[in-house]
């Protein structure tokens, strides 16, 4: 395989090119069709699919700062899309749920998610769509060992 030739080249600034156009699309279309911001949805997408959950969960789920997630949580219950009740394991955590108005617009919202999968996969040639998703998980998994290696270097740095 041809060696990238610069920066622009290498894997990770082609998914983060995608990734951000994509966002960006999904941002404005979501925000002036549904008036929630993609953070939120982000967010609200994660207690629909894991409920009940605590913030803590939903923060490992999409790799992102608990602290962001605390705050996006408190304005999805704010706007009355998500509720908290306290765990009964846990006292001190609260698990989060849709309601009533929260999965309906979840739903809504999944349904234009689906549309947009749909579209991306259907202008990839027959059978490509599975073959790139398959191989997107093994990128994710060799991404998420490499960060792995990097923690317990970082710990063995520390420990020295």
């Amino acid at each position: 395989m041809k060696q990238p030739a610069s920066v622009i080249d290498l894997l990770s600034s082609r998914f983060l090119r995608l990734s951000n156009t994509l966002g960006l699309y999904a941002s404005r279309r979501y925000r002036e069709e549904f008036g929630i911001t993609l953070p939120e949805w982000r967010v609200l997408s994660i207690i629909a699919s894991f409920e009940p959950t605590a913030a803590r969960d939903v923060s490992r789920i999409l790799a992102t700062d608990k602290g962001w997630v605390g705050t996006t949580a408190e304005s999805l219950r704010r706007r009355g899309l998500i509720a908290g009740t306290p765990d009964k394991q846990d006292g001190r955590r609260t698990l989060l749920s849709l309601t009533k108005g929260g999965r309906a617009l979840h739903d809504a919202v999944l349904s234009v998610a689906r549309w947009r999968q749909h579209r991306l996969l259907h202008c990839l040639p027959e059978g490509a769509g599975k073959q790139l998703v398959a191989y997107l998980d093994l990128l994710q998994a060799e991404a998420d060992a490499m960060l792995a290696e990097s923690v317990a270097s970082s710990d063995e740095d520390i420990a020295r």
